[in-house]
């Protein structure tokens, strides 16, 4: 009965699928089509029979239905279209106007400019030699490296048009094998064409774990929407679907020997400690083979530690690393060598210094083996996360949770930052606390033992032994790291040791909305494992999922730019600045905002208003505000008043805004933008649509009604479609932003200065030799006036 149930679910979600992709897709799906128009047949009609030719739609009949598939044109462009398609004037519209009608307002006249453009004869369609210079000279796609990949889309685009349009079987042979307008639309629309790379890279992750930067989740165990927090372990089957390779489980002493889960000392429910390691080991690999980190903070007594210890091995079984892969190693191993292993971070027990823990310093790197290439495709997680406003002005890096609407979370997202998690890293600042006796830690041995190569150590100095041990982990609160990097020597000790040993950053408990940090404020110091609140989908967790979201990224791992990993010699250098400055480079890239599709209406809006859209483009980057230097052309300039650019304040440009036009905006605004950066890989790019109050001028409304987030160096070149996601994360069905993006590579701001001042060098030399030369001929014109004409 349960499995009938479920089926029939699946049946109507895949019918009603059906019915949308058919009115929202590129061709003309007869089948879809045919759908729609008996659906509406049985509505109006009530199930009694009737003649074929009494089958017919008013204007208010094709109205309703536009509406319910989300087409939110103007009245008066849905009134023209029916108009055009009403060939018998009758105000009706029958089966095969209504053909006519779907089809007009589907037509993509902004990519039929395009494909006149391409196709040597329109009528005819491109052929393969064409469309594959497409793909070279107008997409930026190394087409020779994967040739049979393209030749065979090329026939798969042909062959899937014409079962869309049975019409096509009437065309000429020589035809056959040519890409019409339609097919050419839908390959555009299509996953081949995505705006990031889906395609991993061959390259292997053989680097230790510490070059790495890890997709990690900071009280993982939560669920969104609760005012005093709710514990489940759906909450990891979700982000563990979503490529999280870092999972945080608090632990606390349960009923009947048995530790569970919790928010520490708050009102939140508890789940079984043994429920969330089962869930774990389950789904830990579905969307990445690469070792899970499971971040421990325990709070039980001796036999419940044991207990943990107990259930960890016999669930996890030998995918537990519960020792190093070779002794006498002085450098963590690679993701590749821990293919579907997990890694516990947990504190050290009672000795914390072991001989296994030797420090690196005159030490070389070792030979690794490597296991065989593995994986499989990701699965794509579609649950809901709490709802959230996202206002379009980040203030700093760590604004108090009253300061900025920003970076605040759902409204019903109450959950605050565990305190188990600050128990013993406290958001104070180190100098201001008073110090302490060293006590004996309160991890059993067993359990500390676990913590093979993330041994979790309490930060006091980067001048102690245990911060030069290979496999300890330091775990910071926002507020303390901050603190640390207020002093330049601090802040230079703390760069050299991320470049060779672990780091693990978490919100501050101040945080009681679930909000999130700017993650480009620890990225660019080189912190490995950047917790944040997934159930928050706030702008530090939309450029969390950019950082992992394209080809090999989504692995949950990406490698650190060169210089954030380069060995140093020692820790023990001289404090102060590093001698090795990073040195900035020109990032230029342009991108020419074609239009919009099937914008989503904003919540509460009436049947009769309609949308009036237009688009922010924002670059955000990693360099301090007071030091980004960031610049832009085309539409209009909504960054700071003050022109800084920079953590916290993104340069930022608008486009014009389309009235009464929610379903095929056409803007055709062109920007450029640049900035200076000593971090080029960590530059971000946002999209975000919102809806004029007036039509006329830019107030913006409450929330906005769709934004995507991208990575710059994910970014396809070429002409694509964004998708669109909604405040909870969770991608709109058919709203998509269609775009022109042109990426320069990278230039050192030394060379570029350099071309500049050898191109003024050249000017001032070609305006010195014309003005020679004219000074020249007017003097020979003098002496000849001078001569013909005497005074």
């Amino acid at each position: 009965m349960f499995g009938l149930w479920t089926s029939t679910l699946e049946d109507v979600s895949r019918y009603r699928m059906q019915l949308m992709a058919g009115l929202a897709g590129s061709g003309q799906d007869e089948n879809a089509l045919r759908a729609h128009w008996r659906r509406e047949m049985a509505k109006l009609f009530n199930g009694n029979p009737h003649r074929a030719d009494e089958e017919n739609l008013n204007f208010e009949g094709i109205e309703s239905l536009c509406r319910s598939l989300h087409i939110n044109c103007s009245r008066n462009v849905m009134r023209a279209q029916f108009t055009k398609a009403d060939g018998s004037k009758t105000g009706k519209l029958a089966y095969h106007e209504f053909k006519d009608f779907v089809r007009r307002l589907k037509e993509r006249k902004d990519i039929k400019e395009i494909y006149k453009g391409l196709a040597s004869d329109s009528t005819e369609g491109l052929n393969l030699n064409e469309f594959l210079t497409f793909l070279t000279d107008g997409q930026g796609v190394d087409v020779v490296a994967n040739l049979a990949y393209w030749e065979t889309k090329f026939q798969q685009i042909i062959r899937k048009s014409k079962i869309h349009c049975p019409n096509s079987q009437d065309v000429h042979e020589e035809n056959q094998s040519r890409m019409n307008f339609e097919a050419f639309t839908t390959f555009l629309s299509s996953t081949a064409n995505n705006v990031r790379s889906t395609r991993a890279s061959e390259a292997k992750f053989d680097r230790p774990l510490n070059e790495y930067f890890i997709s990690s989740s900071h009280n993982t165990y939560l669920l969104g929407r609760q005012v005093a927090g709710s514990s489940s372990t759906e909450a990891y089957i979700r982000v563990l679907q979503r490529g999280c390779r870092s999972v945080e489980i608090d632990c606390w002493d349960g009923p009947e020997g048995r530790p569970i889960v919790s928010h520490g000392r708050t009102l939140t429910s508890s789940v079984f400690f043994s429920d969330c390691i089962s869930v774990i080991g389950k789904y830990a690999f579905v969307s990445s083979p690469y070792p899970l980190f499971l971040s421990l903070e325990v709070h039980c007594n001796p036999e419940q530690q044991q207990a943990m210890v107990d259930i960890m091995r016999g669930i996890l079984g030998d995918r537990l690393v519960e020792k190093p892969y070779m002794t006498n190693a002085f450098s963590l191993p690679s993701p590749e060598e821990l293919k579907h292993r997990f890694l516990i971070k947990v504190k050290a027990g009672e000795n914390p210094v072991e001989k296994t823990s030797t420090t690196d310093s005159s030490i070389g790197r070792r030979q690794r083996s490597f296991s065989s290439p593995f994986s499989r495709p990701q699965v794509l997680d579609n649950s809901l996360v709490p709802s959230g406003p996202l206002l379009s002005s980040p203030p700093s890096i760590s604004p108090s949770e009253t300061s900025s609407s920003f970076w605040a979370p759902g409204k019903g997202s109450m959950t605050t930052t565990s305190i188990s998690s600050t128990t013993d890293e406290s958001d104070t600042a180190p100098a201001a606390k008073k110090e302490k006796k060293k006590h004996k830690s309160k991890i059993i041995k067993p359990l500390g033992d676990l913590g093979v190569y993330t041994r979790g150590v309490k930060y006091n100095s980067f001048a102690l032994p245990e911060s030069k041990t290979y496999n300890h982990i330091f775990s910071l609160a926002e507020r303390t790291f901050e603190a640390l990097c207020r002093d330049p020597d601090t802040k230079s000790q703390l760069e050299k040791h991320n470049q060779r040993y672990m780091m693990r950053v978490y919100p501050s408990a101040f945080r009681l909305r679930s909000s999130n940090f700017d993650p480009l404020a620890f990225w660019k110091r080189g912190v490995q494992m950047v917790a944040l609140n997934w159930q928050t989908y706030d702008l530090g967790m939309q450029m969390n999922d950019a950082m992992f979201a394209a080809g090999s990224d989504r692995t949950g791992y990406v490698l650190k730019p060169k210089e954030l990993r380069k060995s140093i010699p020692s820790l023990t250098s001289a404090p102060g600045p590093s001698s090795d400055k990073v040195e900035k480079k020109l990032v230029k890239f342009s991108v020419e905002m074609i239009s919009a599709q099937q914008l989503p209406r904003s919540r509460g809006m009436g049947a009769e208003e309609s949308l009036d859209p237009y688009i922010e483009i924002e670059m955000l980057c990693a360099e301090d505000k007071a030091k980004g230097v960031a610049s832009g052309e085309g539409g209009l300039d909504a960054s700071a008043r003050n022109g800084l650019s920079g953590i916290g304040s993104p340069h930022r440009r608008r486009t014009i805004i389309v009235q009464s036009n929610g379903y095929n905006p056409i803007f055709n605004d062109k920007f450029k933008l640049s900035l200076e950066t000593k971090y080029p890989s960590l530059v971000f790019v946002r999209w975000t649509v919102w809806d004029s109050v007036d039509g006329r001028n830019y107030g913006n409304s409450s929330e906005p009604l769709a934004m995507f987030t991208a990575k710059l160096s994910s970014l396809q070149q070429g002409y694509r479609h964004l998708p669109l996601f909604d405040y909870n994360g969770e991608q709109f069905l058919f709203s998509t932003l269609f775009c022109k993006i042109r990426k320069e590579e990278p230039v050192s701001i030394r060379s570029s200065e350099n071309l500049r001042l050898e191109k003024i060098g050249r000017l001032k030399q070609f305006g010195q030799s014309v003005f020679k030369r004219t000074l020249s001929v007017e003097r020979k014109n003098v002496k000849e006036g001078a001569a013909g004409y005497p005074s």
